[in-house]
């Protein structure tokens, strides 16, 4: 039997005399684990921070619709980054005077709801606005143009018409060496800026291109911040202890 008496405890066994300790388990008393529910609470409040930032739904409230071309919209969320949709038909979107669908989108509106095409958007590093050259062709949705530093391959949204030698010519109708003026969206590194929509808008066609909405990042902060939590409790913890010893 096990009796405590302040900071001493009484352990007797039968007829045997008492055996009197003082130590930890005479000193601790049950805690509730409010520490755990206030670090899973952080953690979900992060995540779900995170989720909205990766590129979720949520990221596209408050942007501004910088480009609509055929059924490819780029918005610049207000985090500054540049997302790229590609819009299923019929899809609206929700501005100050209500709901839209994709074409009646202009550049300079601010999205005011979540946006869910079916697919995450892409990060868009730079834009350029050139002239190029086509070498190829390939429809229904592929062309190879010819820039200053090399070939490079391009997603043409659907609807997409191409100005060539004054009239408007489909991706179908594209020769070799037609020239064409574009306006790329590309991976890498920019400035942010975006220079006005000229001739078609492509994008690249290039794995660079991350996916706006990978949580991957998100959850190895997530759970880097779990580890240095737990190391912090459990310090805190053994410092207790030691102090009550």
């Amino acid at each position: 039997m096990i009796e405590f008496n302040g900071g001493m405890g009484r352990v007797t066994t039968g007829a045997k005399a008492p055996f009197i300790f003082s130590g930890c388990m005479a000193g601790l008393k049950p805690r509730p684990f409010k520490a755990v529910r206030t670090v899973l609470l952080i953690v979900a409040m992060v995540l779900a921070g995170l989720s909205a930032r990766a590129g979720g739904p949520e990221a596209a409230i408050g942007a501004t619709v910088v480009y609509v071309s055929g059924n490819d919209l780029l918005i610049k969320a207000t985090d500054g980054r540049l997302l790229n949709y590609s819009v299923p038909a019929g899809y609206q979107f929700t501005i100050a005077s209500g709901k839209v669908v994709l074409k009646d989108l202009k550049a300079g509106a601010v999205l005011t709801g979540p946006v869910a095409t079916g697919s995450e958007p892409l990060v868009i590093g730079h834009i350029a606005a050139v002239k190029a050259k086509v070498y190829v062709a390939r429809p229904p949705d592929t062309v190879t143009l010819i820039l200053s530093d090399g070939s490079q391959d391009f997603v043409v949204p659907t609807g997409t018409m191409f100005a060539v030698n004054g009239a408007s010519v489909p991706l179908s109708g594209l020769k070799r060496n037609d020239e064409v003026e574009v306006t790329l969206l590309m991976a890498g590194k920019g400035d942010g800026s975006t220079p006005a929509l000229k001739g078609a808008l492509l994008v690249e066609k290039s794995e660079d291109l991350p996916q706006a909405g990978s949580l991957l990042p998100a959850l190895v902060l997530a759970g880097f911040g779990m580890v240095l939590l737990g190391m912090v409790m459990m310090f805190v913890t053994r410092k207790r202890k030691a102090e009550l010893c």
